[in-house]
Parts: structure tokens; C-alpha cells; sequence
């Protein structure tokens, strides 16, 4: 029996067989941009009228209400594992028709709403001849059920066993030049530690989808380990990889993942000539990923720091006014104990960024115009927690992560996150409680109205004891009354 030919319409493979069938969803997004998942918007009549589970299939179902009790043509697998614009394949044998199917997922790219398409090409009488199928200039073995397992669950890329074999596979003469890409997110272990791992999880979701839509179909995107990626790009100078590197880098410059920019460092190596090992190649390029690392690393996460500074104050009422008064104020009292330059210097950094850890709080409740109820509060503590490990990881603010993470711990013992009290409390820390209580009740607050200079210093001597150093506090009410410029 002679092995059927396929037609190609685009991106779109067909098989001529009565049995073939197709469905198609569209991607739904928020008012912000931020994809939610795909609804189905259509099936093809074959699979409604010779199916006896296409009543499961409704237009206008979401993809997750599909898959969540049964797993119907494989379609659980595409679920988890299908981003937008990215590609997937897979072979299924279907019970109920008797016969195999390979399926190809895949956006598509002529359609403005790019639609993800899910296609079924009937292969039955091909598996059953234990033929090959061509596709994509690859060679899909139907026999080996491996094929399965070499994508990556969360990135949706090839795994590094999938590459492994490519590698192996491509380093040929008829592929040179050959180039690898090596890459590494920069600061994932800060996005993890700040904001969670499902943000770090997001993060290496968001790099895949850049590189995704930046190379060409032929080339091989893998995800080989945590936070690192590998591109096999056949038939490719290096100078064309260095090009197609700077076109990512752009990317992600220009597509940040809410308040996290995504920032990868690369490494670009060729192999030109036969007699060249690829497998030195491969280490080259790993090579000149981390020299390059080195030098990005810390301006990405200072540009990452700035980044998230600006957005806070966007989305906060904490702004550069603020930072600027604190400054003030703690200088005030840093000259009336005599401090030392460095613990002058703690407190310009803690006052600079002893909020960053907001950045974590959700924005509605960093916004909200009213009091905050108990499960709204114990998010806004854990600012502090969040700051802390933000901080752990800038060069020039590491020296106060402690210092962020106990600033509001109070002398009596009341306070977050570590119910700290009298001189545990680091002295930068009680002093700086002063200076951010005064301005914050000086100064107009979401949910209270400012108060008067006298009525503020009032509550700070209530308070002393309490929530402040007594014997500061007494220093700080008579400077402001003997300051009365400073307000």
C-alpha cells in the first residue's frame, strides 16, 4: 500500500482521509493583556456527526472546562503543555474510531486573533504499514512513543533529551554552518524569592514565548535546565545567531511580564568546518553565556530594581517626595546621636527602599481607599519578607536586608514580621520608625486626613514605649519643635 502524500496549507497539514477533522480556539485576554486561556470556536462536522463525545466539545467551552473530567483525543495533553504561538505534535491511538492520529497544535500566524489550531491527520493505514511520516524537515518516527516525552511541561520547548538527539542528528556537513545559543535568565532566583515561584514559572513561560515568535521554525528551542535554554540553529553563521540574539534581547526589553522586565544573558558559538567537535562548540557557547552573565547580571537587576522602583511609585502612594523627606528626617536625627558614615548610609538606603517589597502586594489593595480587612493586612505584611529577599540580591542594598525586613517591628514587641522588641530592634530601624510615622501622619493617606504637625508629635510621645524608642522619641519631638523648617 503506498504511503498517502500530504497536503500543506501554511502552517496546516492534511492527510486525504475522510477522518480528518480540525478544532479551532481563540485566545482570550484582560483588560491588561495578559493571556487567560482559549475558548472553542469551532469543530469540524465530522467530529460532531462520528463521535460520540462531541457533545463534550461545545462552542463557546472553555479549553480548561474540556479537559478538567475526561481526556478527550488528547486533548489534556495540548492543555498543559501549549502556549500562544508555540508548536506541538503528538501521535494517539483513539479507541473509540480505531484509529491512530498524529495531532498538530499551532497557532495561526494569518489569522489577527491567532486562533490555536488543533489538527487531526488520520495515519492510520501508514502506522499500520509501520511507515514514516515527513514533517517539518523532521522524521517522526510513529513507532516510538519517546516522541512523547521529549517536550518540556511548562515552557512547552523541546526538553534537553530532545536536543541532545537533534544535536546529534543535525552535525552533518549538509547543516554547516551550525550555531548554538545558549541562554540564562538573569535574576529568576530574585523573582522566585520575591514574588513566588508561579511569577518564576511565568517568567520562563514569557522568555519561551519571546524566543518562540524570534527564530524560524527549523531551529530547535530547548529548555536544558532551570533557568537555561539552548538553540540549535542549522545552516547559520555566527554572525546571523549574534543578530537574531540582539533581536530576543529587544524583545524582552519591549514585553515585560507585569512588573518584572525579562532579561537574558547569551552565548553564540559556530561550528564551520567537519573536523570541529560540535560538542566543544556546545561548551563555547555555554562559555561565553556565563562571561556574558557576569557582566549583565548586576546591571540586570539594577535595571530590574529601577524598574520596579517606578512602577511601585505608580502604583502606590509612596513617591520620590516621601524617600526625600525620610532622608531628611533620619539625617536630623543621625547628627543628633553623632552616627557613623555607615550607619548614616544605612539609613539613605533603608528610607530608599524599605518599601520595594510592595511590588509584591496586589495593586488593589495597595489602592484601596478604605481600611484594609485582616486577610487584606496580612498581605500587605508580607512586604517586609518580600523586600527582604529583593534587597539579599542587590549589590548596593544587600547591607540592609535585615534592616528592610524589621522596619516595622515595634519597641513593645507588636510588631512584623519577628516581633522583635526594645534593642533587638536595630537602632537605624527605631530611628527610622520615627522619621516614617511622623511624615506618613503629616502627609495625606488614602484611608485619614494629614495631621497637624503639633497633633503628630503628640502621637509619637502616646506612642513612646509603645511602638517607638522612649528615649528617641523624646530626642525626635524636641528637634522637630526646635526644626520647625523640617515638615
Amino acid at each position: 500500500m503506498k504511503e498517502k502524500r500530504l497536503r500543506r496549507r501554511g502552517d496546516k497539514v492534511e492527510y486525504p482521509s475522510k477522518y480528518d477533522f480540525y478544532l479551532k480556539f481563540k485566545p482570550v485576554y484582560n483588560k491588561e493583556g495578559y493571556f487567560l486561556g482559549y475558548v472553542l470556536i469551532y469543530v469540524s462536522d465530522f467530529f460532531i456527526n462520528d463521535i460520540n463525545i462531541g457533545a463534550d466539545l461545545t462552542i463557546g467551552k472553555k479549553f480548561s472546562e474540556i479537559v478538567v473530567d475526561s481526556d478527550i483525543l488528547g486533548l489534556k495533553e495540548f492543555y498543559f503543555n501549549i502556549i500562544p504561538k508555540s508548536k506541538m505534535k503528538l501521535e494517539l491511538y483513539n479507541e473509540d474510531l480505531k484509529r491512530w492520529y498524529l495531532i498538530n497544535a499551532f497557532t495561526d500566524m494569518s489569522n489577527r486573533d491567532e486562533h490555536l489550531i488543533i489538527h487531526y491527520a488520520d495515519i492510520t493505514e501508514i502506522k499500520q504499514n509501520q511507515q514514516t511520516v515527513s514533517l517539518d524537515n523532521n522524521i517522526y518516527y510513529l513507532n516510538d512513543r519517546e516522541r512523547l516525552l521529549y517536550k518540556d511541561k511548562l515552557t512547552g520547548l523541546y526538553n534537553k533529551t530532545y536536543f541532545e538527539e537533534e544535536l546529534s542528528r543535525l552535525d552533518t556537513k549538509r547543516q554547516l554552518p551550525i550555531s548554538l545559543i545558549m541562554g540564562d535568565i538573569n535574576g529568576l532566583k530574585l523573582i522566585n524569592d520575591a514574588f513566588g515561584h508561579s511569577m518564576g514559572d511565568r517568567a520562563l513561560k514569557k522568555a519561551a514565548e519571546i524566543m518562540v515568535n524570534s527564530f524560524r521554525d527549523e531551529d530547535i528551542i530547548s529548555r536544558v535546565g532551570g533557568d537555561e535554554f539552548v538553540i540549535l540553529l542549522p545552516m547559520t553563521t555566527e554572525k546571523t545567531a549574534l543578530e537574531i540574539v540582539e533581536r530576543v534581547k529587544r524583545k524582552c526589553e519591549n514585553n515585560p511580564l507585569e512588573y518584572i522586565k525579562i532579561n537574558i544573558s547569551f552565548g553564540v558559538a559556530t561550528k564551520t568546518f567537519m573536523d570541529e567537535d560540535i560538542n566543544k562548540i556546545y561548551k563555547k557557547a555555554e562559555d561565553r553565556m556565563y562571561f556574558n552573565k557576569l557582566k549583565e547580571s548586576k546591571e540586570a537587576k539594577l535595571s530590574m530594581i529601577e524598574f520596579l522602583k517606578k512602577r511601585l511609585e505608580k502604583i502606590t502612594y509612596e513617591t520620590k517626595s516621601h524617600y526625600d523627606r525620610l532622608k531628611e528626617l533620619t539625617l536630623m536625627m543621625a547628627e543628633a546621636l553623632n552616627l557613623t558614615e555607615e550607619e548614616k548610609e544605612e539609613l539613605r538606603l533603608l528610607c530608599e527602599f524599605h518599601d520595594i517589597g510592595k511590588i509584591g502586594v496586589p495593586k488593589n489593595i495597595l489602592q484601596k481607599g478604605s481600611r484594609l480587612n485582616s486577610e487584606e493586612w496580612e498581605d500587605v505584611k508580607r512586604h517586609s519578607e518580600i523586600g527582604y529577599y529583593i534587597a539579599k540580591e542587590i549589590k548596593n542594598a544587600s547591607a540592609i536586608d535585615e534592616l528592610i525586613l524589621t522596619h516595622h517591628e515595634r519597641w513593645d514587641g507588636t510588631g512584623y514580621p519577628g516581633l522583635l522588641k526594645n534593642n533587638e530592634i536595630p537602632l537605624v530601624v527605631r530611628i527610622f520608625a520615627l522619621a516614617d510615622a511622623y511624615d506618613m501622619m503629616v502627609n495625606d493617606r488614602p484611608f485619614q486626613t494629614r495631621m497637624t504637625k503639633e497633633a503628630a508629635l503628640e502621637e509619637i510621645k502616646q506612642q513612646s514605649g509603645r511602638q517607638f524608642d522612649p528615649n528617641l522619641a523624646e530626642i525626635f519631638i524636641r528637634l522637630m519643635e526646635e526644626e520647625a523648617q523640617i515638615v
